[in-house]
């Protein structure tokens, strides 16, 4: 109903669990960090809790998508089981056949060999069983028995508990001390505070196209008292807050429609000065009619005495004037009249005026620190106050890391996130302006609060060779050199999460590889198979077999076969092929050992690992640029260029150069192929 109106994209507040609308909070993010760090080795036993409506499970689905791809991941839903049901449906998630009329050992005995058979593959099983708060004593207890089972490796399945927050008082009764005593992490998604409403509020609009402020500060208030901080109570009322203002054509949710639309969604009489009227004229209406006609009299000779008061008081206090003495008079109206007229009149037609809007924002947007604010906004948080700029504590907070770089516009745009710039105008003046997107024609710029569509030529052509962008927090890299052993192991466990991610990503495209080569080999030696036995069907055919022992014929057959099988170029160009093919395999297949030989809990696994990343990217130290690309390899912000699904690798394995495969966000913008400023006079 409203996305026309405002220029949206999607419904950005629908209410379903979409990663693109996921807005990491501080409390999100540190229950997240726990729960990825500790489900990713096996034997560890969480227990995750919030209050209805507060997302936890759009939390845990995110945290699923986080864990290593060698994960066996079996999800629980309904809490109405038995110790047999639970047994009997971790092995049907994991393949193995078994009903709940199976007796406990048996059930468990099938659990500890499938557990044992997943160590030696390296997959890891995690439970994650949901509205946890509803399991029984028994199932809570055989949870326990199941998270003791261990083999040489150690414990070998990792459980987690979702729940309200009644969950731990179930925990806390006596019969459970010994499975709480097992527990490592207890974590609580809390609701949002007022201040992390408006910056939740602005990243759903963002991520729906809409790069314009929408709810005014009362409104955002409004929606924080009414909802408590309940994510699921902010989205129904942010839905319904906008559907009233497309109603009305209001261009901003104010205080009013944001309390309309909460009463409206948590079913409340409307109160004020409206709920005494509606009451008052109900009592009214059940008089008699001669105490009905006295009271309705009275009533209207009090508002008319309230009216007349009121307009003798605003009379004094606030003359009326023409609208010619208010042009004459209002400094700020004569303004507001300059700049609509400016802006309608610097042109014939829409485009030179696009074009002219452009250039003003040009003119805006001189200061770096207004371009950064920009840039952090577009990661999905709040500004307090541009003009300040965005302190290194800031950014720390909320778990980022300014890297500033000077080089080519290829380089820049090989991280993949949205990118600070520095272009330079017409008139040779230098300005700033945040990358959005980028395909093969065109680029969206972000300046100020507007988004232009322009010419990647045009980018590429005025770019300066200095950008700045934002990535995940792994501190100051020195402390890699350093002497003290502390200090350098505290640097590498800062990248060790991040270098994990990119080891089991490789292995993945290694053990595709491998598996693509080796199929490709099979098949190349298939068809030499089938052109030996032709050549040797054809040597047969042309050999006189009269007054001959089927001897005789297979000696003359192998004495005739190798020449003929040298004369025939199809067949040498087959074998050929087929070495190749062979090499490619074993070299593939090598490179995929190589990788899964890596572990980053040994010794040298952070160096190998390391090594073979600095070596993908043809670097040769761990320094700035390398902790950039290594971080936002598997970083879940924004992206500069979107590969689509099914062309992002070719035939010969290889991804498709920058801007062949990029998506543009929504949004009403203007493709502007070569702007020009006003020229002043």
């Amino acid at each position: 109903m409203y996305l026309e109106y405002f220029g949206l994209s999607d419904y950005p507040f629908d209410g379903l669990p979409d990663r693109r609308y996921y807005y990491v909070g501080g409390a999100h993010h540190q229950s997240l960090s726990l729960l990825s760090a500790a489900l990713s080795r096996s034997g560890c036993l969480c227990v995750f809790t919030g209050e209805s409506g507060s997302g936890k499970t759009t939390l845990v689905r995110m945290l699923m998508r986080s864990l290593p791809r060698r994960m066996r991941i079996i999800s629980i839903d309904d809490p109405r089981l038995d110790p047999q049901m639970l047994l009997a449906t971790m092995l049907r998630a994991s393949g193995v056949v078994a009903t709940s009329f199976e007796s406990i050992a048996e059930l468990t005995l099938k659990v500890r060999q499938m557990l044992e058979r997943s160590i030696a593959q390296g997959i890891i099983t995690t439970v994650i069983c949901d509205e946890a708060q509803g399991l029984s004593d028994d199932v809570l207890e055989q949870i326990r028995l199941i998270s003791n089972i261990e083999g040489e490796a150690g414990k070998m399945i990792n459980f987690l508990l979702v729940g309200r927050e009644d969950l731990l008082n179930h925990l806390n009764k006596p019969e459970h001390e010994m499975l709480r005593n097992r527990i490592k992490i207890f974590t609580t998604l809390p609701r949002l505070k007022e201040s992390e409403v408006g910056a939740y509020l602005t990243f759903r609009l963002q991520k729906s196209g809409c790069l314009r402020p929408v709810f005014t500060n009362k409104a955002i208030a409004a929606i924080a008292r009414h909802s408590n901080g309940a994510p699921r109570l902010i989205n129904a009322i942010a839905d319904m807050c906008l559907t009233l203002a497309a109603q009305k054509k209001s261009e901003q949710v104010n205080g009013s429609i944001a309390r309309k639309a909460a009463a409206m969604v948590l079913h409340h009489q409307q109160g004020g000065i409206a709920g005494y009227v509606r009451n008052f004229m109900r009592e009214a209406m059940s008089l008699s009619l001669y105490a009905r006609i006295g009271t309705i009299a009275g009533a209207a000779l009090c508002a008319a005495l309230a009216f007349g008061g009121a307009l003798a008081i605003m009379k004094y206090y606030y003359p009326v004037q023409t609208l010619e003495n208010a042009l004459i008079s209002d400094e700020q109206i004569k303004q507001r009249y300059t700049m609509v007229a400016d802006y309608l009149l610097k042109g014939r037609n829409a485009a030179s005026r696009e074009v002219y809007f452009f250039n003003h924002a040009i003119s805006q947007s001189y200061f770096k620190s207004e371009a950064l604010a920009t840039l952090f906004k577009i990661h999905g948080y709040a500004v307090a106050d541009a003009e300040q700029g965005i302190s290194n504590e800031v950014l720390r907070s909320v778990n980022l890391q300014r890297f500033y770089q000077t080089g080519s516009f290829e380089e820049a745009i090989s991280y993949n996130t949205p990118v600070l710039i520095s272009l330079i105008d017409d008139n040779l003046t230098p300005f700033y302006a945040v990358l959005y997107s980028l395909n093969e024609d065109v680029g969206q710029l972000v300046i100020g609060d507007y988004m232009f569509s322009v010419k990647a030529s045009y980018i590429k052509d005025r770019f300066m060779g200095q950008y700045t962008l934002l990535h995940p927090y792994i501190g100051n890299l020195s402390e890699l050199k350093s002497r003290m052993t502390d200090v350098r192991k505290n640097a590498e466990n800062r990248l060790r999460p991040f270098l994990n991610a990119y080891r089991n990503r490789a292995l993945e495209s290694a053990n595709r590889e491998a598996y693509a080569a080796l199929i490709k080999f099979e098949k190349q030696k298939d068809e030499v198979n089938k052109l030996r036995q032709m050549i040797r069907q054809q040597v047969l055919s042309s050999l006189n077999s009269e007054h001959k022992s089927d001897a005789q014929l297979e000696k003359e057959l192998k004495s005739s076969i190798n020449s003929a099988l040298e004369q025939n170029e199809e067949f040498q160009s087959a074998s050929t092929l087929l070495k190749k093919l062979e090499e490619i395999s074993a070299a593939r297949e090598v490179r995929a050992d190589e990788i899964r030989t890596i572990s980053l809990r040994l010794d040298d696994g952070y160096r190998r690992a390391m090594d073979l990343f600095l070596q993908e990217q043809r670097l040769s130290e761990v320094n700035q640029r390398a902790a950039a690309l290594l971080t936002l390899s598997g970083y879940d912000g924004p992206r500069l260029i979107t590969v689509v699904p099914g062309e992002a690798e070719s035939e010969t394995g290889q991804a498709p150069a920058s801007g062949q495969a990029a998506g543009s966000p929504g949004g009403k913008t203007t493709a502007i192929e070569a702007p020009q400023p006003e020229k002043k006079k």
